[in-house]
């Protein structure tokens, strides 16, 4: 009679495929026959074991959710020219009582703060204490040092602090790296998550995926993409965040099926206790991850060029800034650029919107574009 368990193992959808290689001596070691071994991926990010699904995100999911709603709350305030309660902006941050105070329209056991970058947690609080101060003047016209409103040539208003940043993009692009992206590169697919110490022969307690497993399944939701996302993606699920610029870069750099080829082989490799595999395809996100950012900064800097509208003009170029500051939190070996070179551009760029100049803002399209082997395609990201 055939082993059950092993019925059960040929049935589950990440196969092996193994492709012994003959040898023309058998008097050496290094003559003996080798096993390559190639780890077949599912079409989609859908694992399962025994029949059942053994992929988890859904605090991934809530915490996107969370940042959507927090945005959403400035821009609301911002339409209906209502003031901003510092206190509302940190119970949604916190997640007060389970559902951010009242403000969110689902509850959850999830935060933002606990999950976004140690040294910046305070500058969120400063921001919210700021936007709160700004919405004072939320009838009042924006200028250089006097926070206020400023309009979009398509009508749409934002509210911006003395320096003419954003709020809503600097909640919303500036969570998406210290929270989403710092999450992805620098805990869930570090050592500490997946490394080989890691738990990855016991399924997790009434759960049914290892700690390995579930740490590469956390990675995952945090990029906003769904299972099936692929190039030129135009399918069914909600793409959002990194998964949502991915997709507006993918005709130029490719970089949606690269991404997803290197989450899904990542994550077969480790259910197959493939090890060099799994380091392989971490690399690879990590370097598409990277790469994206830097297109998605050097995408907003080509809008800002050339722009006459203040509004136009101040919009984007918050959008820049924030994907540019992304880069300081990957904390990976092979990283293409530092924190500190990072801290470098930031300054070249300039903290006052209003006074970033045309020549500055070609320098660091230019040290991003060379980085990241965008020459090609950078003027038209």
């Amino acid at each position: 009679m055939k082993n059950p368990t092993l019925l059960k193992m040929a049935a589950y959808s990440l196969a092996l495929s193994m492709t012994l290689v003959a040898c023309s001596k058998d008097d050496d070691d290094d003559d003996m026959p080798k096993v390559n071994q190639t780890i077949e991926t599912p079409a989609t990010y859908e694992f399962q074991r025994n029949g059942s699904s053994s992929v988890s995100y859904s605090g991934q999911t809530d915490r996107l959710n969370q940042v959507a709603e927090m945005k959403a709350y400035i821009q609301d305030a911002t339409d209906n020219e209502t003031s901003i309660s510092e206190q509302d902006l940190i119970a949604m941050f916190r997640n007060t009582g389970g559902n951010g105070g009242g403000h969110f329209d689902s509850s959850s056991t999830k935060q933002l703060e606990n999950k976004t970058f140690d040294e910046d947690r305070s500058y969120f609080l400063d921001l919210f204490a700021s936007a709160a101060l700004a919405s004072d003047s939320i009838t009042v016209q924006a200028a250089d040092g006097k926070a206020g409103i400023l309009t979009r040539s398509n009508g749409n208003k934002f509210l911006v602090d003395t320096n003419g940043h954003e709020f809503t993009q600097a909640v919303e692009k500036g969570l998406m790296g210290a929270t989403f992206f710092y999450q992805i590169a620098s805990v869930y697919l570090s050592d500490d998550k997946i490394g080989d110490a890691v738990n990855n022969t016991d399924l997790e307690s009434g759960k049914n995926y290892t700690a390995m497993e579930h740490h590469m399944d956390e990675a995952f939701g945090y990029v906003g993409a769904p299972v099936d996302f692929k190039s030129n993606y135009n399918g069914t699920g909600t793409v959002r965040y990194w998964g949502k610029y991915s997709n507006s870069h993918d005709g130029l750099i490719g970089c949606n099926d690269n991404l997803m080829d290197a989450f899904k082989t990542a994550r077969a490799a480790i259910t197959a206790k493939e090890m060099e595999v799994k380091e392989e395809q971490i690399a690879l996100i990590n370097a598409e991850m990277e790469k994206i950012i830097a297109a998605s900064a050097i995408h907003y800097i080509n809008d800002a060029i050339g722009q006459s509208n203040d509004g136009d003009r101040l919009h984007v170029l918050s959008e820049a800034y924030y994907f540019l500051k992304a880069l300081k939190y990957a904390s990976f070996e092979h990283r293409k650029i530092s924190a500190t070179q990072v801290d470098s551009l930031l300054n070249t760029f300039g903290i006052n919107m209003w006074q970033v100049n045309t020549t500055d803002l070609n320098q660091v399209k230019s040290t991003l574009s060379s980085t990241y082997d965008l020459d090609s395609v950078k003027d038209q990201l």
